[in-house]
């Protein structure tokens, strides 16, 4: 229905931002410059609203009503309440988002979050980028936080909406520098048995674990007996372990059924260590020694994911590989999945040999064996 604006009074009856009919806005100078707000959906809202809007302008608070600036309602502190609250401690990203908060503090600590809009985010990402050097993935990590703090404040009902909400503001285009280091080294399965070898007692089973079924390290040391199903044979990731905060088990295979039953209990969780008394542990002088001996430079212990996820990819399919791994989303497995070019050159072989000579008859022209096979059961048949 064509709605045709009509004005009475300081009032318009007309389509709002969203296309939807019957809303009144009001249009007031009062020696001060045009104004125009939403007033209401019907007129008797709409004309309580101008009554308001009129007292304003004559007390000189028409500022004060259009843009209200509420005590304690700056970046800094609001984020900073939000930080310190309960809810908030107990997120895993907690430690990034203090530093994350501490660098966009020194742009948005004292702005009002009703005064943050795209073009300053973009400002202070370009500055970060160019001025500041920082890489890509830091500049994305302090967005992402800023996002989250708009949106609590907008859940809140301090700010109407989020101004970066979406893709308003992008992100900048990581690198993945990671993946490259990793190909570099081209550790092939006989490098990684080898450093799983040179391994201490406590971190063999560790890295085990970690190369075969690609847990988290935390994950892995916060495994509890009462996790081990043998009979089974499968280890569950209770939601308050996993790092995806969802559920999931991930099966055995015989040499971490071997690697798991060999360890002593101590106390409920599988790798106990006494010196702490609970689970947890540095592992970090060990894994360095272990590198050491195995000959292995530049690796670190997050990277034994990635080598899980790529071994995972070239025996079963991304959907049974992104479950085991325990990502929300096919496009995560990928970013873990590395092909070396001994990969490549062994998929050309096999593409090679099943095209040519995997399913040809010899040159007597003698059946394949599975041919054979199947000519004998047609023949039992």
């Amino acid at each position: 229905m064509m709605i045709t604006p009509t004005k009475e009074r300081n009032l318009w009856f007309m389509k709002g931002a969203n296309g939807k009919p019957g809303y009144y806005v009001t249009e007031i100078t009062l020696k001060y410059p045009r104004v125009r707000r939403f007033a209401g959906y019907t007129k008797p809202e709409a004309k309580t609203y101008l009554a308001k809007f009129r007292l304003a302008a004559k007390e000189g608070k028409l500022e004060e009503l259009i843009r209200p600036r509420p005590a304690g309602d700056t970046f800094g502190e609001y984020a900073r309440a939000l930080l310190d609250s309960a809810e908030w401690k107990a997120k895993r990203s907690h430690k990034r988002d203090e530093v994350s908060l501490k660098r966009l503090n020194r742009s948005f600590k004292n702005v009002q979050l009703a005064e943050i809009n795209p073009a300053l985010v973009r400002k202070y990402m370009t500055e970060r980028r160019e001025k500041d050097g920082m890489s890509p993935a830091t500049v994305n990590r302090e967005l992402s936080f800023l996002k989250s703090v708009l949106f609590a404040a907008e859940c809140d009902e301090i700010i109407a909406s989020n101004p970066i909400r979406g893709r308003r503001v992008k992100k900048f285009k990581e690198a993945n520098s990671r993946k490259k280091a990793i190909l570099e080294m081209n550790l092939g399965d006989k490098e990684q048995a080898q450093l799983v070898e040179c391994a201490g007692d406590t971190l063999k089973p560790i890295l085990k674990l970690a190369l075969i079924t690609g847990m988290w390290l935390g994950e892995i040391l916060k495994t509890k007996w009462s996790d081990i199903d043998f009979r089974r044979g499968e280890i569950r990731i209770p939601e308050e372990n996993s790092k995806s905060k969802k559920e999931r088990s991930v099966p055995m295979d015989a040499a971490i059924v071997e690697a798991i039953d060999s360890i002593e209990r101590k106390g409920e969780f599988v790798f106990f260590n006494p010196e702490t008394g609970t689970h947890v542990m540095d592992i970090r002088r060990s894994f360095k020694a272990a590198l050491e001996a195995a000959k292995i430079k530049g690796l670190r212990f997050h990277d034994l994911r990635h080598l899980a996820a790529s071994r995972l990819m070239k025996v079963t399919d991304i959907v049974t590989a992104s479950k085991i791994l325990g990502h929300s989303s096919l496009d995560m497995t990928l970013r873990y999945v590395h092909s070396t070019q001994r990969d490549r050159r062994a998929a050309i072989e096999k593409a090679a040999e099943n095209l040519f000579r995997g399913r040809q008859k010899d040159a007597n022209d003698q059946n394949s064996p599975i041919e054979e096979e199947i000519q004998e059961r047609q023949l039992v048949n």
